[in-house]
């Protein structure tokens, strides 16, 4: 297997730029359960963390693998070779144990073999995108992401279902933070959408790429929810109340981020952490636009641009081409994954206040359920 890696998120969007990954790999699945009534209780930061901590803890649990991932606001997944797929189930039982005890949510995890996927006719395809010199975002295509989901949730998936039990440890979430003050939008609207093909046939249909065009058409290019000029942290840290909880020291959140925050403010480089430089960087290091089985995005966009874009969702919908989800806020938030601060050694993953993916995504099941 050798995934593509391509420099635009357009070109993400062309079926040529990918491969599939082997039959004995796994896709490791965790969702928050219940999530609509937590984020109605105004617990979308929990939410968020909750499904990072998927991502954190499989990355965690295997150093020096470039594992592909995928963040879906109230839930996460990685794509596994075999040879860790113990690893990752380690992982996922300690997941589970750390959001009842820390968060006070419930994580349904499964491993769902990709033979199982493909058993169903999906497929489970990557590329990546580069972000900058040393970070890649994968992208999936296939419709075995989507699967490996419904399968989890269904009585086929008892088998491949993970469950924590008395014997679990916590999990290991070093890095995972949630730190920024939220990402106040500069145009107007942050925006968050999910565009899903109605066509099931390809592996990646072309109606993406023409819906993302058009897209830029409005806008004229996707303006990232992340800006120096919108990035605001404080002290005492936001969230430190759930690093304690994760088992953090009193140093690792407060002295370390009383430190970054010195770093910040004075261009101070302290033990090897250069503040100015790293907020510099978390633009090109976040997620804000991706491709897994749908196209999902946060950008940041006027009211106008808003409307033009649900209008051509609507129009292509009326055409038979996709389905779709949206949801409006004026800021966004940011969870942190920081193995290192050098360049390429840390993700940021965006989801829009209030919810955002999690409501877009009521949309497009409302949708999807009409028939219309």
């Amino acid at each position: 297997m050798d995934p593509t890696t391509v420099a635009t998120f357009a070109d993400a969007l062309e079926p040529a730029n990918y491969v599939g990954v082997p039959d004995d790999w796994f896709i490791a699945v965790g969702d928050v359960v219940q999530s609509t009534p937590a984020i109605a209780a105004g617990r979308y930061k929990d939410v968020n963390l909750a499904g990072a901590a998927t991502i954190a803890r499989i990355l965690n649990a295997c150093p020096g693998k470039d594992l592909p991932f995928a963040f879906g606001g109230d839930g996460g997944i990685v794509l596994i070779p075999n040879e860790l797929s113990a690893a990752a189930r380690t992982a996922l039982k300690g997941i589970q144990r750390i959001a009842r005890n820390a968060l006070s949510l419930d994580l349904r995890c499964a491993l769902v073999p990709v033979g199982a996927v493909r058993a169903e006719n999906r497929d489970v395809k990557i590329a990546y995108q580069a972000l900058g010199p040393a970070r890649k975002l994968a992208m999936m295509s296939g419709g075995g992401i989507d699967c490996a989901e419904t399968i989890s949730k269904s009585a086929k998936g008892a088998p491949f279902i993970v469950n924590a039990d008395d014997a679990t440890d916590d999990a290991d979430l070093s890095g995972l933070s949630c730190r920024w003050q939220p990402l106040e939008a500069r145009r107007g609207v942050m925006l968050t959408l999910i565009v899903r093909a109605k066509d099931t046939a390809s592996p990646l249909p072309r109606a993406y790429r023409h819906v993302y065009d058009r897209i830029q058409n409005v806008t004229g290019r996707d303006h990232c929810p992340v800006a120096l000029s919108n990035l605001k942290s404080a002290w005492p840290p936001r969230g430190a109340d759930r690093e304690r909880a994760f088992g953090r020291t009193l140093f690792e959140v407060y002295g370390q981020s009383l430190l970054g925050l010195i770093s910040e403010k004075t261009g101070i480089t302290i033990g090897g952490f250069n503040g100015p430089a790293y907020s510099a960087s978390l633009q090109s290091h976040s997620d804000y636009r991706k491709f897994a089985d749908s196209l999902r995005m946060v950008i940041d966009c006027t009211s106008a641009e808003a409307d033009g874009i649900e209008a051509i969702l609507k129009l292509a919908r009326g055409q038979n081409l996709v389905e779709y989800g949206l949801h409006r806020a004026s800021s966004a938030l940011m969870t942190c994954f920081v193995s290192s601060t050098d360049d390429g050694g840390h993700v940021h993953f965006i989801d829009g206040a209030d919810g955002g993916y999690a409501m877009a995504a009521q949309g497009l099941k409302s949708q999807i359920e009409s028939k219309i």
